[in-house]
């Protein structure tokens, strides 16, 4: 330790202290340039670290003999140094130093060797004896260790540390021994401070711990509270198994209280304390909205689902304003289904409320998402709103601007203008002036509608298109150029509940579960290249009746590093010149011009086009109702959500429509998981949980940039039933004391509005 670092040690650490708030420099054992590392590591507070839990553990406690070694696992073993050699091995290596050594005990010899770690030289020494902890390799009695960790014991055999020791993720500079004694030291320093907020029935009901018992077994469990060592048998090393015994059924989470399964127990309880935390948030932020003052619009004249005439008996003068719901119901070429018609009631409900409208809606592929969101902003419009609706890609708002068009002819008042990254001079400048002075009533845009220089006269409405392809702050951006306006946030990717719950659990849910009548099975195929020839000439057979094709390539361009990697440009060549050289075929990809795009668009519903050779820019919305045919090439290369949303591009007509997966024989055992449940069914939310099993909430259907949180310890799928529990306790809570004003629950309301503090401390500026 520096000189200064020791002066700072004798700081009077008590004019720092903020309890768990405390800065992490002032916990016993840190000092300022360890508190520089650990910051690294985002530990900025005691808080932080008591947080940032082992990712593991070793059993010290348990000394194996050597002759009863096994092979695969992690062991301690305790023998005297027989033999050690230094040497350098020959020629040009990463390996610039290698260190053996034999070590014996009474049961027998095990090799040891160390790569690159000369500096042990000096420990590793004939007749020292050693402790040493790693995993086992070889067989009886050939057993070896590869750079094991060794302690170098005294005479009387004893070392420290002993028992079950925890790891820690770490940082260049930063070692196991240093961080296991800050963390120690912060929670004999700092317990006293880490508050019981979780009211004492529900601790009760489930057999919690105490929270500070909780942080302690977890970071310093003994020898038999259960911690998953890593010398246990496989089946239980694993860390936070989420694997409970039959006898755990029904019976909350006391699991029996048995001391050895005090370790579970303290990880349930801290995960339900992240989820409850969380869960109530939401549910006080859902609480707060419904009390804002936002814009109630005036009822539609008729209400177009209330009971009475049929639509076409309708008398109706689309001169005014508040006729418009119905003349866009009466006029649609197609009759809604009965949950369509349900999730218009629901938005007509909440617009005519006076609340903001934060509302997620969820539909399959195909199910009809776009006419009910389209009602909601004809609704807002007869109110004399502005409604906006932004979409990821140039293409889908153009298609939506058609089909609001196609559907709105009949209300030749209403106006609508289509903002894009790609619109330009003059155009640009009588678009925006449109949308500023009102005159456009209803906007369809991509990225741009947020930029600067957007501004709206009277914003009622906004509707987020495939609101996983959008982050949290640019809908927020959206939202900010209204006065509190309703929202609509749609996604075709069907969300599973365990991740709605969390990132989502602030807003209400409508839901179209089912397709409209008439819509044929999309029936899935996988095979592999070999078979491609066969492929073409079914997809030639199906052409030759007059349908039309997709075929999906996961890149645009050939690439050397990954020439197996199939791209558009090649494969529009090879099909145009080898397999379909008479059919009609274009390439379709994000590097063309908009201009291109949609005049290749344009032919293909014109039915000028046979087949698009495409990117995954058809992904979204694209809207073909002759495509009976989607070949995917390379199809390993997508994640289930993609395949999905891709395969919903077909079967939109009324024609048998198919989706043929390509792929190389030899692909890894979850590409092959995806393969197999592509084929098996067109359940989204089968497909959407199995997603999520496979990637993880963190990655699957955009969690991340919509702003999923990010816990601790807690996981939403593997720690689903502690999650629905939580959720049910915190709408309890909210029911019963939303102020949470009662004694009881004071230590709650400090618990969240403590996070609110900390999260607006952080948040960049």
């Amino acid at each position: 330790m520096t000189a200064k670092e020791s002066d700072f040690e004798h700081i009077d650490r008590s004019s720092a202290s903020g309890g768990l708030d405390t800065p992490i420099q002032f916990c016993p054992g840190v000092g300022p340039r360890r508190a520089q590392l650990l910051e690294k590591m985002a530990i900025y507070t005691v808080r932080d670290l008591l947080w940032r839990f082992p990712r593991g553990y070793e059993d010290y406690q348990h000394v194996s003999s050597i002759a009863h070694l096994a092979p695969g696992g992690a062991a301690t073993v305790i023998g005297e140094v027989i033999y050690v050699e230094a040497r350098r091995p020959r020629g040009k290596s990463r390996v610039r130093h290698i260190l053996q050594a034999t070590v014996r005990d009474p049961g027998g010899e095990l090799e040891v060797v160390w790569f690159n770690q000369h500096y042990l030289a000096d420990k590793v020494r004939q007749g020292a004896r050693l402790r040493l902890h790693g995993k086992v390799d070889g067989r009886a009695p050939f057993f070896k260790m590869s750079s094991p960790k060794l302690t170098v014991l005294g005479e009387d055999g004893e070392a420290a540390p002993g028992g079950i020791q925890p790891l820690y993720p770490l940082t260049e500079g930063l070692t196991q021994n240093v961080v296991r004694k800050i963390a120690r030291s912060a929670l004999e320093r700092f317990s006293p401070d880490i508050v019981e907020w979780i009211p004492a029935p529900i601790l009760e009901q489930y057999g919690f711990p105490a929270r500070a018992e909780a942080f302690r077994v977890l970071h310093a469990p003994r020898p038999d509270e259960g911690a998953p060592v890593d010398s246990a048998p496989p089946e239980e090393g694993l860390l936070f198994d989420p694997a409970a015994d039959a006898e755990e059924e029904g019976s909350g989470y006391s699991l029996s209280g048995d001391p050895a399964r005090a370790w579970e127990r303290a990880r349930r309880r801290l995960v339900f304390e992240e989820f409850l935390l969380h869960q109530y948030s939401l549910r006080r932020v859902q609480g707060e909205m419904k009390q804002i003052a936002g814009m109630a619009h005036p009822a539609p004249v008729p209400d177009p689902f209330a009971a009475g005439e049929p639509p076409d008996e309708w008398t109706l003068n689309s001169s005014d304003p508040l006729a418009w719901p119905a003349c866009f119901i009466r006029d649609l070429p197609f009759e809604l289904t009965a949950e369509q018609k349900k999730v218009c009631l629901e938005f007509q409900a909440d617009m005519l409320s006076g609340a903001p409208m934060n509302r997620l809606l969820q539909g399959d592929v195909g199910s009809g998402k776009t006419v009910v969101s389209i009602y909601a902003m004809v609704l807002a419009a007869a109110g004399g709103s502005q409604a906006a609706m932004m979409v990821p890609t140039e293409i889908l708002a153009r298609q939506h601007a058609a089909s609001l068009r196609r559907f709105t002819q009949s209300i030749p008042a209403l106006q609508s203008v289509v903002l894009t990254g790609a619109v330009k001079g003059a155009e640009r400048r009588e678009i925006l002036n449109a949308i500023k002075t009102g005159a456009a009533q209803l906007v369809i845009g991509t990225h741009a509608l947020f930029q600067e220089g957007v501004e709206f006269n009277r914003l009622g409405l906004v509707v987020v298109d495939e609101q996983h392809k959008f982050g949290v702050e640019q809908r927020e951006r959206l939202i900010e150029k209204g006065e509190h306006p309703d929202l609509i946030a749609a996604t075709a990717t069907p969300i599973p509940r365990t991740l709605s719950l969390t990132v989502f659990g602030d807003m209400d849910v409508s839901m179209i579960a089912t397709l409209p009548p008439g819509r044929p099975p999309v029936i899935t195929r996988w095979t592999q290249w070999f078979n491609e020839r066969k492929v073409w000439g079914f997809v030639d057979e199906k052409l030759a009746l007059g349908q039309q094709a997709y075929i999906v390539c996961p890149a645009i361009e050939p690439s050397e590093a990954k020439p197996d990697l199939p791209s558009t440009e090649a494969m529009y060549e090879r099909i145009a010149s080898e397999f379909l050289p008479h059919r009609r075929i274009a390439m379709l990809h994000g590097k063309q011009s908009n201009e291109e795009k949609d005049s290749l668009m344009n032919l293909a519903r014109g039915g000028e086009l046979d087949a698009l050779v495409a990117t995954t820019v058809i992904e979204v919305g694209v809207d073909l109702p002759n495509a009976t045919l989607m070949v995917v090439l390379g199809a390993d290369r997508f994640g289930l959500a993609q395949l999905h949303q891709l395969r919903g591009r077909v079967g939109r007509g009324t024609e048998k429509s198919y989706c043929i997966l390509i792929t190389p024989e030899q692909i890894s055992p979850i590409a092959e998981q995806r393969m197999r449940l592509m084929e098996k069914t067109r359940d989204g939310f089968v497909i959407a949980e199995e997603d999520l099993r496979l990637r993880g909430p963190g990655e699957a259907f955009g969690a991340r940039q919509s702003g999923h949180v990010r816990f601790h310890l807690a996981d939403p799928l593997r720690d689903a039933e502690l999650l629905r529990d939580a959720h049910q306790c915190a709408q309890s809570l909210y029911r019963a004391d939303p102020g949470l004003a009662d004694p009881a629950h004071q230590p709650l309301k400090q618990e969240i509005d403590g996070l609110y503090g900390r999260m607006e401390a952080r948040r960049p500026s």
